[in-house]
C-alpha cells in the first residue's frame, strides 16, 4: 500500500494553467519552508469553487438553474440542492413541514391572481 501525503501549505506562491488548460498547477510553500507543487484536473475547478465558502453580500440575488432535492441523513429532513446557470451550488436540509410551506407559497402566495368577471 502506498503512503499518503498530507501538504500543510503556508502560503500560495503561484498558479497557473498547463500548456494545454487541461491542468490547474498549484504551487506552495509548506511548514519546512520547501517548495511544493500540485497539478489538479481543470476538471475539477467548480467542485472546488463550490466546496469555498463565500461572503454573499447581503441583497445578492442568483438565478437559479436546477434544484434537487432528497432524504437527509438522518432520514427525517430534507436536503434541497439549488443550482445557478453557472454552476454555483448550494444545500440546505429543510424539515418537511418547512418545504411545505414554500409549496403553499409558491402556489399561493402570489398575490391576488385576477378574479374572472362574470356579469349576470
Amino acid at each position: 500500500m502506498t503512503e499518503r501525503v498530507r501538504i500543510d501549505a503556508t502560503e500560495l506562491l503561484d498558479v497557473r494553467l498547463s500548456s494545454d488548460r487541461t491542468r490547474l498547477l498549484l504551487r506552495f510553500r509548506d511548514r519546512s519552508g520547501q517548495s511544493v507543487s500540485l497539478s489538479l484536473p481543470t476538471a475539477c475547478l467548480n467542485t472546488m469553487m463550490t466546496a469555498m465558502p463565500q461572503q454573499i453580500e447581503t441583497g445578492t440575488v442568483h438565478p437559479l438553474d436546477t434544484w434537487t432535492m432528497g432524504p437527509g441523513e438522518n432520514g427525517e429532513d430534507l436536503v434541497l440542492t439549488l443550482r445557478t446557470p453557472q454552476g454555483l451550488a448550494i444545500s440546505f436540509t429543510a424539515k418537511p413541514f418547512q418545504v411545505e410551506a414554500m409549496a403553499t407559497i409558491a402556489t399561493y402566495g402570489r398575490g391576488h391572481l385576477p378574479t374572472a368577471k362574470s356579469i349576470h
